[in-house]
């Protein structure tokens, strides 16, 4: 298993080389986070090479989705929004959060050709233990440089 994991990471090491210094950072959070998924759902070498591929489609699917709706409030304040604005935000959000769950159906029936039942089921726990990791070294990182 670590030797597949080495495997992982060197390759989504090499295909980030080519990416600009944001695009690094996002690179190797994304190494990180497949490398995290892939050993806490003991993959095995074949459903790896399967399923990295689909998994970033899949990802690509969703970020898609999430910044056509971001990209539409972008210059807007919410707190000098209006409430037709706020209503429409309101409604937007409830699209968007449908859209993520059609992705996620669409994706699950093609995911469990290659994972069990509760591999799938570990992947969306998994993803959600990686953000948060991620978000308290953030934490972490920022309060480090204001107690500087």
């Amino acid at each position: 298993m670590k030797k597949l994991l080495q495997v992982i990471l060197i390759t989504l090491a090499t295909a980030t080389a080519a990416y600009p210094q944001r695009g690094q950072n996002l690179a190797r959070i994304h190494a990180a986070k497949m490398a995290y998924i892939t050993d806490r759902l003991h993959l095995s070498q074949k459903q790896a090479t399967e399923f990295v591929p689909l998994y970033n489609e899949y990802e690509r699917e969703v970020r898609d989705t999430r910044q056509s709706y971001l990209g539409r409030y972008k210059n807007t304040n919410p707190d000098a929004a209006d409430d037709a604005t706020s209503r429409q935000f309101i409604d937007d959000n409830l699209d968007y959060q449908q859209q993520v769950i059609v992705i996620k159906r669409k994706y699950n029936d093609r995911f469990l050709k290659i994972l069990s039942p509760q591999q799938l089921s570990d992947l969306y726990v998994s993803e959600r233990e990686f953000r948060q990791m991620l978000m308290q070294r953030l934490k972490e990182q920022r309060g480090g440089r204001f107690n500087k």
